[in-house]
């Protein structure tokens, strides 16, 4: 029995979830990222509008914080330290210089405004860091969350991320110390950046794997998935009692886990988990949204967030270029980096809570920042767009834009896509002495190929330098091995535009791949599982004595009408 005092909690929750469903839905019919689906709806649902009205934002607020962690968590275990490597001096060095940059762009806008230098550091800070959940679900939602180009945008949200609260604890000291006590302000913050790292590295990489290879021996899904959860907020709210933040400490320890033999379990044990949480997040954010206050006060907002999100990119995409990422990566900095950071939010409140900023001023930053995680998802779609735009009329030596080998190959296989499957692809054609080329946008996975002597280009599949580098006008086939049906997508029609007449054939772990067949027009097409079922009812129907004719024609049936069930049909 849910005691009366509470009933209104539980409702706001259930019509939260009920309208981010319905968000979510909305934007899939329109082809746009859920996140967008989830803040609209929130914007409904929210104090601000005038419709259903929230009535414990706050709880609401601390759950969504909760989702922030769990999604942070999850990217830690998918981005370990050794996968960073290949790109530590632009997620580094680059993410430093950017950081700078963009405090003296956001100091400058401050004062542009007339604003005191200490509220004019808080709008600073405030933007310096993209939003590392807003970009992270995108990514996913689009399938590059394992291209070079996610992993560069993603490496140096990251390092912004770790940049903001240091920044911030020093600006609270400098409203609320002497000048001695202020250099401590400085120190503090990094010594126990510094101490919490050191310590996840000396002990929770050896007590967090044994941790759970302990509980996994017990076989029980659920006793590790609630394994999972403690470890991911237990050393986030170790974090939090450092001075740090929950979302840090959350991250940190997916880093640690990353390494190690349980990594691929907990992330997928997790992700239904962080999925729900996570829409509580970006429901929430756009519950925070003021529309009243943004039509009253649209030139500001409007100046705030194309100098603040705009700017910022610029000086991404400048960095990215000058540190050699060239091709799609640095129009990913410049698009796919908007967002301003759910961070923001900390920063701001706690400047409010110490006099830094007013309430007016408060609501200006609070308002940019949720407009920009608005406006960041639908604008991140334009990054090939543009790139291809860009290629059609900016003449240039195709040689200075590719970072590849060509091949010399004809009458080959193009495996665009990569993955293991990809290498396994490739050393049964090698075996075979057919001649073949893997394409591979994972640099980790790349290098790995070249390990094993395969012929591979690291490159993005779905861009039209690297499908004419893999030598596209004379392939036989092309074998598409991602797994993400938008990226799929994107592979296939950069292909079909270059030579309309390759033939595919691809595997989909979708129920809609005969939907996705008839689209694409596509000549052959593999579903992972449904293979794995014929094949062990081939092995039973051995063991079982039934004859190797009957069992060929029999599952040569199966295969028939799998490919060409009714639409609609699972």
């Amino acid at each position: 029995m849910i005691p009366m005092e509470n009933i209104d909690f539980v409702a706001d929750l259930i019509v939260i979830i009920v309208a981010g469903l319905f968000g979510g839905i909305l934007a899939r019919v329109f082809k746009q990222p859920l996140i967008l689906g989830y803040i609209v709806a929130g914007i409904i649902v929210g104090p601000n509008t005038g419709g259903y009205v929230v009535k414990d934002v706050q709880q609401i607020q601390i759950l969504a914080e909760i989702g922030v962690a769990l999604l942070l968590f999850t990217l830690g275990v998918e981005f370990s330290i050794q996968e960073l490597k290949p790109i530590g001096k632009i997620a580094g060095f680059g993410a430093v210089i950017q950081v700078a940059l963009t405090l003296l762009l956001g100091f400058l806008l401050g004062r542009f405004f007339q604003w005191n230098t200490l509220a004019s550091f808080c709008l600073a800070i405030s933007i310096i860091s993209s939003s590392t959940a807003v970009i992270l679900k995108s990514l996913v939602t689009t399938g590059y969350v394992s291209a070079l180009s996610g992993r560069v945008t993603l490496g140096m949200s990251i390092v912004q991320d770790v940049m903001v609260l240091p920044l911030m604890i020093v600006l609270i000291g400098f409203k609320g110390m002497d000048a001695g006590a202020s250099f401590l302000g400085f120190m503090q913050p990094i010594f126990m950046v510094a101490l919490f790292v050191a310590l996840m590295v000396l002990f929770g990489s050896r007590v967090i794997p044994a941790f759970l290879k302990f509980v996994a021996s017990w076989k029980s899904q659920e006793i590790f998935l609630l394994s999972v959860i403690v470890v991911s907020l237990g050393v986030g709210y170790v974090s939090y009692k450092f001075g740090l933040s929950l979302s840090f400490g959350a991250f940190v320890a997916g880093l640690v886990l990353a390494g190690s033999d349980y990594a691929h379990k907990a992330l997928s044990e997790m992700t239904p988990v962080r999925d729900i949480f996570a829409l509580l997040f970006f429901v929430s954010v756009g519950m925070l949204l003021d529309p009243l206050f943004i039509v009253t006060h649209f030139g500001t907002i409007l100046v705030l967030v194309s100098v603040a999100c705009l700017g910022r990119g610029i000086i991404l995409a400048v960095l990215t270029w000058s540190f050699g990422y060239r091709n799609v990566i640095p129009y990913a900095a410049l698009l796919g980096m908007l967002p301003i950071s759910e961070i923001g939010f900390v920063v701001i409140s706690s400047s409010l809570q110490n006099g830094i900023i007013t309430g007016t001023e408060y609501s200006y930053i609070l308002n940019m920042i949720v407009v920009s995680m608005l406006i960041g998802p639908p604008i991140s779609l334009l990054t090939a767009p543009l790139y291809r735009w860009s290629q059609k009329w900016f003449s240039r030596d195709r040689h200075a834009t590719i970072t590849v080998t060509e091949t010399k190959l004809t009458d080959h296989v193009i495996i665009a896509g990569g993955r293991y499957l990809a290498r396994y692809i490739g050393r049964a054609l090698s075996e075979l002495e057919i001649p073949y080329v893997i394409v591979e946008p994972n640099h980790q996975m790349f290098v790995f190929a070249q390990m094993e002597k395969l012929n591979v280009l690291f490159g993005e599949p779905h861009q039209r330098l690297i499908l004419q580098a893999a030598g596209i006008d004379s392939a036989k086939t092309v074998l598409v091995t991602a797994k993400n049906r938008n990226t799929i997508r994107a592979i296939v029609e950069a292909a079909q535009e270059i030579r309309p007449d390759v033939p595919f054939i691809v595997q989909y772990e979708g129920h809609d791949g005969a939907e996705l067949l008839d689209e694409l027009r596509l000549d052959g097409f593999i579903q992972p599982e449904h293979q794995v079922g014929i094949e062990m009812l081939r092995q039973s129907f051995e063991r079982l004595g039934i004859d190797e004719k009957r069992t060929d024609e029999y599952l040569e049936r199966i295969r028939t009408r799998l490919l060409h069930r009714p639409r609609g049909t699972r």
